[in-house]
């Protein structure tokens, strides 16, 4: 029984991991052909689909590259059981898609790559014997030290390209999160003030799945959306400690869900990435299928 419960834990992972992969290939062959062309000196943030030619905003673009960045996060928790292979493949795609966000400037998917990081460690650490955790400091200081001593910060070199033209709008901008800050405060005041919504004209969109389905349909699905998502979180919980000795599976599903409530956080999903709010209930599914199938 527990040799078949193993071999669930292993496809779920693999199952998730190969999804949120292929979600991402339309976005990172675009990006770095575009990356290739002109190099991070281009100032225009919106990106040609590599296969219809179609432009793409930054935060649309980005959005698909989300689960990518989590990548360094996913590393941490695998302990090195999945292979020399595993581990070449997932930096090789991490390394390109760090290049990706760089051309794209989105402070966003950076935001997500630290705190999905931050977040396994958090997780993995108490987990692990005190020489794993000795070593993984260790190759972390490395790393730090070497991009620190190597690579310089100073928003005059190229590949800072973007985000210098973004730091240029002002301290105000970085402050309110690109201004997001003010339009969800715009947004609750409407809550009360336009329960049934109101048009997108008045501010924009208001950057955050809640909130512009507040907008576009009313106070209603607004209250059911939530209720949705805070059972969706308590579902999560209850699966990741259904083993809590299988790091791996548990690690990923709290790090991907996550990067996705992150992104629901910032991003008007329902109007600009719906494929993504789509891909959560794929994934929501794919967990709960797992739990109920090792319940016993």
């Amino acid at each position: 029984m527990i040799k078949d419960k193993t071999l669930t834990q292993n496809n779920i992972f693999y199952i998730i991991l190969s999804t949120v992969t292929i979600f991402s290939l339309s976005a990172v062959i675009s990006v770095f052909l575009n990356f290739q062309e002109g190099g991070f000196a281009q100032l225009d943030r919106t990106i040609p689909m590599f296969w219809n030619g179609a432009p793409v905003s930054a935060t649309i673009m980005g959005g698909f590259l989300t689960f990518n960045m989590c990548i360094p996060a996913l590393l941490i928790s695998n302990q090195g059981k999945k292979g020399i292979l595993f581990h070449i493949l997932l930096i090789t795609l991490f390394v390109i898609t760090l290049i990706c966000v760089l051309r794209l400037g989105s402070r966003t998917q950076l935001g997500i790559f630290l705190i999905t990081t931050i977040i396994s460690l958090i997780y993995v650490i108490p987990r692990q014997s005190f020489k794993i955790n000795l070593l993984l400091f260790v190759f972390l200081g490395a790393i730090i030290l070497f991009i620190s001593k190597n690579i310089s910060f100073d928003m005059n070199q190229d590949w800072l390209t973007t985000f210098a033209d973004r730091m240029d709008k002002g301290g105000s901008d970085i402050a309110s999160g690109g201004g997001r800050t003010e339009r969800w405060v715009k947004s609750f005041e409407n809550l009360f003030e336009k329960p049934l919504g109101w048009d997108v004209k008045e501010f924009g969109y208001s950057h955050n799945l809640w909130l512009d389905v507040l907008r576009v349909s009313g106070f209603i699905p607004f209250f059911l959306l939530i209720i949705f998502s805070i059972k969706s979180l308590f579902q999560i919980r209850k699966i990741v400690l259904l083993n809590p000795n299988n790091i791996l599976l548990n690690s990923q599903i709290i790090i991907y869900s996550v990067a996705f409530f992150l992104l629901f956080m910032v991003e008007p999903i329902f109007e600009g990435l719906f494929t993504f709010f789509v891909l959560f209930c794929l994934f929501k599914g794919s967990i709960n299928k797992y739990y109920l199938n090792n319940l016993n």
